[in-house]
């Protein structure tokens, strides 16, 4: 196994006083160490050399990438240090010792790279091949995966996870925005907060795409060193994970694979329609939309989906276009003294939202799964209705909604003005310039299903007063309040009229 420079220095530091200077690269490019001898005219890119200052030269060709260590202090060395990775054992130390505990930390290196490569053709399985690699980090070696849940580690962890063993939301917070972590981000990270220090490397499949991570908690930032052999157990993970895929992402349920496909209104297939057919009207449930409050989240789709089907027992949740579509089985929630279910989901809803910074739109209660689409269409109607209607709410259902929506698209692309009954314009004139509001008047006499005490109370006037101004507003608009259908017809004009100015102050 080849090594580097930052690697070479950390072992001899735990025998010799050493110290390194000089350019140096971080890739594992390094072989055994070669004895310099004087007759040689060049240091080889590459190549680890060792020699005693004394038979260095004074001047030597030197390529880009060489290393040396170099035992003792010699004049001749301030020709080297700025030339090439020069690491210095100043204290007294015999030559071919220093060379045998060279070719140890190799051959210590290198038993590593055999056990896990014994582990991968072994299909002894990531647990076994972190538990391998634990005493080469000296620090906890753990795996996380698309969802940041810890499903493998060398050792116990306590710190920053959740019960249901992922990383809790604060820390995954800080793990994704603050130290801009993406998934897409390849090589070693390291991230340094008040709370702890991690390395991570993030692992993909063959087609690029992100798998899961691997998450290594640190004592120092010696990067040098453990940056490169991380990726080195990362590319080990990932072809463990190529001939095994299940060992970090398990399956996605039949049902759930069916109701995506429902959403997203593609064709099922035969065993599709058989898993419907055989699911039907077997269980309540609600479909949910869930979207950011500000923009995109810094947690993945996959961690929020993960966290949303542990909060809801029995639930399902996907990433569809740029929100989640979840559908939450009812029974789980279900009150038995209250025999209502809307209570808890409020409270677990309510909660979910708030830890995640989202907005969420939830439709009627359904069992017959042939109709996921329409109540997929209320979920998202009900968010984005509330986020006009009620801007400063979160949780909307689609029943406090479903009027606004039926009037919109009623309203077929035209302004409400386009269907105002003769003389409905006069009653906006007036009204500009009275101080007596006729509309109000009309909206309330409606509200109170034509009843003139009832309205006339509300209004603060006399009762005579309320029967002398809808007679006027009558002959105004030309219609009969009596008539079921007219009257529907105004109080639908007048709800679109107070939607369009609620769209206009957006």
């Amino acid at each position: 196994m080849k090594l580097n420079a930052d690697i070479i220095y950390h072992e001899l530091k735990k025998k010799y006083k050493a110290e390194i200077s000089g350019p140096k690269k971080e890739a594992l490019v390094l072989g055994r160490p070669e004895f310099y001898m004087e007759d040689e005219r060049t240091f080889l890119a590459d190549h680890l050399y060792l020699a005693t200052a004394d038979h260095l030269p004074q001047r030597s060709g030197i390529q880009e990438g060489a290393v040396l260590v170099c035992i003792g202090e010699h004049i001749n060395l301030k020709n080297y240090r700025n030339r090439l990775c020069l690491i210095v054992i100043r204290n007294k130390a015999d030559f071919f010792k220093v060379y045998q505990y060279l070719q140890k930390v190799f051959d210590y290196y290198e038993e590593w790279e055999q056990k896990l490569y014994q582990d991968l053709f072994n299909d002894a399985g990531i647990h076994q091949m972190l538990a391998d690699s634990g005493p080469v980090f000296q620090n906890p070696v753990n795996l996380l995966d698309q969802s940041f849940r810890f499903i493998a580690a060398d050792a116990e962890q306590e710190k920053t996870i959740s019960e249901n063993g992922s990383l809790d939301p604060q820390a995954i917070d800080t793990f994704l925005s603050s130290y801009d972590l993406m998934t897409e981000k390849k090589g070693a990270i390291f991230i340094d907060s008040a709370d702890h220090k991690v390395l991570c490397v993030n692992l993909f499949n063959r087609n690029n795409e992100y798998e899961g991570c691997l998450y290594i908690e640190q004592e120092s930032r010696d990067t040098g060193r453990e940056a490169p052999l991380a990726e080195y157990l990362a590319s080990m993970l990932e072809l463990a994970i190529a001939r095994n895929p299940s060992v970090i992402n398990d399956e996605q349920s039949s049902l759930k694979r069916v109701m995506q496909t429902l959403v997203e209104e593609m064709p099922l297939s035969h065993a599709q329609r058989l898993v419907l057919n055989a699911m039907n009207r077997k269980n309540t449930y609600v479909c949910v939309m869930l979207e950011y409050r500000h923009g995109q989240s810094p947690l993945p789709a996959s961690y929020i989906c993960d966290s949303f089907e542990e909060v809801f027992a029995g639930s399902f949740a996907f990433r569809n276009d740029q929100a989640i579509t979840g559908f939450i089985a009812v029974a789980p929630l279900m009150d038995p003294k209250r025999k209502d279910y809307k209570a808890n989901l409020n409270h677990n809803l309510n909660d979910f939202i708030s830890r995640m910074r989202m907005n969420v739109g939830i439709s009627n209660e359904f069992d017959d799964l042939f109709d996921i689409r329409i109540h997929y269409m209320q979920a998202r109607s009900a968010l984005e209705n509330g986020r006009i209607m009620s801007p400063s709410g979160h949780l909307f259902y689609f029943a406090s909604y479903a009027l606004t929506e039926m009037i919109i698209n009623s309203l077929g692309g035209l302004p409400a003005e386009a269907y105002f009954p003769t003389g409905l314009k006069k009653i906006f004139e007036h009204d500009r310039s009275s101080g007596v509001s006729y509309l109000e008047t009309l909206k309330v006499f409606l509200e109170e299903n034509l009843s003139y005490t009832a309205a006339a109370q509300r209004l603060y006037i006399h009762r005579s007063t309320l029967i002398d101004r809808i007679s006027r507003i009558e002959r105004e608009l030309k219609i009969d309040l009596g008539d079921a259908d007219q009257r529907l017809q105004l109080e639908m004009l007048l709800k679109a009229v107070d939607i369009e100015e609620i769209l206009r102050m957006q």
